[in-house]
């Protein structure tokens, strides 16, 4: 008897919220580093923590907060505060919800 689960397998549903979160956090950039010509790869450890934090997001104001403590401890603490990654926060939200990867 086949089973009929439409959502994906868990490694695929991994691999699609990790392209979606890094679609967004590359898209941000924030320093520019991505346009100053850093590695594709600049802000892989915050988009795999973010990607981890995906299951505990349940809004776009969650999403920010993901966003300003993963990066607010990898750089500079008082550049990311919730309200200035809040517009980020409200994009990752809607592309993850887009996607159907927010619960």
């Amino acid at each position: 008897m086949k089973h009929n689960d439409p959502k994906p397998p868990a490694r695929a549903k991994y691999q699609q919220m990790r392209d979606v979160t890094a679609t967004v956090i590359r898209s941000w950039d924030p320093y520019g580093l991505l346009n100053g010509g850093a590695p594709r790869d600049e802000f892989d450890q915050e988009i795999a923590s973010l990607v981890a934090q995906i299951p505990r997001i349940h809004s776009a104001k969650d999403a920010a907060h993901a966003v300003s403590r993963i990066f607010a401890a990898n750089f500079e603490a008082h550049l990311f505060t919730p309200e200035t990654c809040s517009d980020v926060g409200e994009k990752l939200y809607a592309a993850l919800t887009e996607q159907g990867l927010i619960d």
